[in-house]
């Protein structure tokens, strides 16, 4: 439900399943509302959805529109978030979807939703679909809303959502979700769940190298992924004056795309803050440049949606063995320190910062700590393992 740039935390999980799966020979087909051109193997197959336009270029404008109309309290409510627009937008892309499996006899063994917008839809054609539908959680729509203003907790809208959450838990034949913690949220608050329905699946990664790279100074710092509100980067850049005052060369690198860039950015001029807002045409490239930074950061809100999924680009920290610092927000962050990956900090941007700190002063403990991750990538959190689970599950509903 997400175009190509857009909401990389999504895609990244989508992209590692199929990864997982296609280096178990099984084909995989993604149909989405928009274009995309990216290769992904010879066995990962994409069909355009048109939903407004027969061939879907207008989708990813009216995404962009969709995302500002949301952000904007009342306008969403009564446009995206009323329930009679909601429920045709469903239908529409719902019966789209069936037109494109039928006019290219796309022979299918199961079909898995993407978020709950992307369960729903399979719902609404579920009868004509004639194989088992699964839902994937990414995270809860209901209390992202919340967390970001838009509805108000237990209000008319949110209620509406709680039903269609109810909607898609029953009528789906299995539930998969990113976090432990997501999914015993799920279980607390649905009690009609059963709970053997319910698997938790972390896609995890592969590792791009064998070993870190040895890193020469000035220090290069990262904070990668979207720029958005659950990053917290007001507490990142509290503690860089404190880095700074350490290593005054230090490099820090934070990615140039997000919905709060231009917010972040006037942020980082007000603290006088000289930051390399980066963008890389290509993952080789961004490979590059994180694999020469010693310590990649991920600063998070406190929010309770920030708890349910795991930050994915601490995958692509472990790909390259560069040591992990973040704040301690409950959660998936207790891999980190479990794992001895890296460290996990208080709310105190001098912590934050002492911790980055140590692992500079030590660059041989950083390579331990990077190390440590590449092998966790081979051996627990790899994308064939977590392929191989998730095809287990499917041989039990078929």
């Amino acid at each position: 439900m997400h175009p190509p740039g857009e909401s990389m935390g999504s895609i990244f999980r989508v992209r590692s399943l199929c990864q997982g799966l296609t280096k178990l020979s099984h084909k995989c087909f993604i149909f989405t509302p928009f274009h995309y051109y990216q290769d992904w193997g010879p066995l990962v197959k994409f069909f355009t959805v048109p939903v407004i336009t027969s061939d879907g270029k207008i989708s990813k404008k009216l995404y962009k529109i969709v995302r500002k109309v949301l952000d904007i309290q009342i306008l969403s409510n009564i446009t995206v978030l009323n329930p009679t627009v909601l429920d045709l937008t469903l239908i529409r892309i719902s019966n789209s979807l069936l037109n494109v499996i039928k006019e290219f006899s796309i022979d299918i063994d199961v079909m898995i939703g993407e978020t709950e917008i992307g369960g729903l839809v399979l719902t609404k054609i579920k009868d004509q679909l004639n194989c088992p539908i699964i839902v994937d959680y990414q995270n809860y729509w209901p209390e992202e809303l919340v967390d970001h203003k838009i509805i108000k907790r237990f209000g008319r809208k949110y209620n509406h959502l709680i039903t269609l959450e109810n909607e898609v838990i029953n009528k789906t034949d299995m539930i998969f979700t990113v976090s432990n913690t997501l999914k015993s949220f799920l279980l607390k608050n649905f009690n009609q769940i059963d709970s053997s329905k319910i698997k938790t699946e972390i896609i995890g990664g592969f590792p791009v190298l064998e070993k870190p790279k040895e890193k020469s100074l000035p220090p290069k710092i990262i904070n990668a992924g979207m720029v958005v509100h659950r990053s917290n980067f007001k507490f990142f850049f509290d503690c860089v004056p404190y880095i700074l005052k350490s290593y005054p060369s230090t490099q820090i690198y934070i990615t140039k795309k997000g919905e709060k860039l231009k917010e972040t950015m006037k942020m980082a001029n007000k603290k006088h803050l000289n930051i390399n807002f980066y963008w890389k045409d290509t993952h080789q490239e961004f490979i590059e440049l994180l694999s020469q930074c010693h310590v990649g950061v991920v600063t998070s809100t406190y929010e309770l949606t920030r708890k349910f999924g795991f930050v994915t680009k601490i995958y692509d920290y472990f790909s390259v063995g560069i040591p992990v610092v973040g704040n301690d927000i409950g959660g998936w962050t207790k891999i980190i320190e479990k794992e001895r990956l890296g460290i996990l900090s208080t709310n105190d941007p001098k912590d934050l910062a002492e911790k980055i700190i140590f692992f500079i002063k030590n660059p041989d403990i950083g390579y331990e700590y990077g190390q440590r991750a590449i092998n966790f990538l081979k051996k627990k959190h790899n994308v064939v393992i977590s392929a191989q689970n998730i095809i287990n599950h499917i041989n039990n509903l078929l």
